[in-house]
């Protein structure tokens, strides 16, 4: 599965506009991304999916020196259950 990234966000399927799944972020500053939803088609939640878009936003957020905030609750689940995973890009508030 290829995932595309699209304006503000990380996808999968043929359309953009009505992609199978999709990860939307608000760029929040220079250097953070305020993950806002994930959303999978019906059809193939449970498959790991979301995931794989969270991945592609962690390595994007690596790759380009950003921070993620999860205010979408699957993203903030997912950031206390692996933090290991995530702890390098995930935007700790002092």
């Amino acid at each position: 599965m290829e995932i595309k990234h699209g304006t503000n966000k990380f996808y999968f399927g043929e359309d953009a506009q009505n992609p199978d799944g999709e990860l939307t972020y608000l760029p929040d500053d220079k250097n953070k991304l305020v993950i806002d939803s994930v959303v999978v088609k019906e059809e193939l939640r449970g498959e790991g999916y979301g995931d794989v878009l969270l991945d592609a936003a962690a390595d994007y957020a690596r790759e380009n020196d950003k921070r993620l905030i999860g205010r979408c609750p699957f993203v903030a689940k997912r950031f206390e259950e692996f933090p290991e995973k995530y702890k390098d890009v995930v935007f700790v508030e002092a």
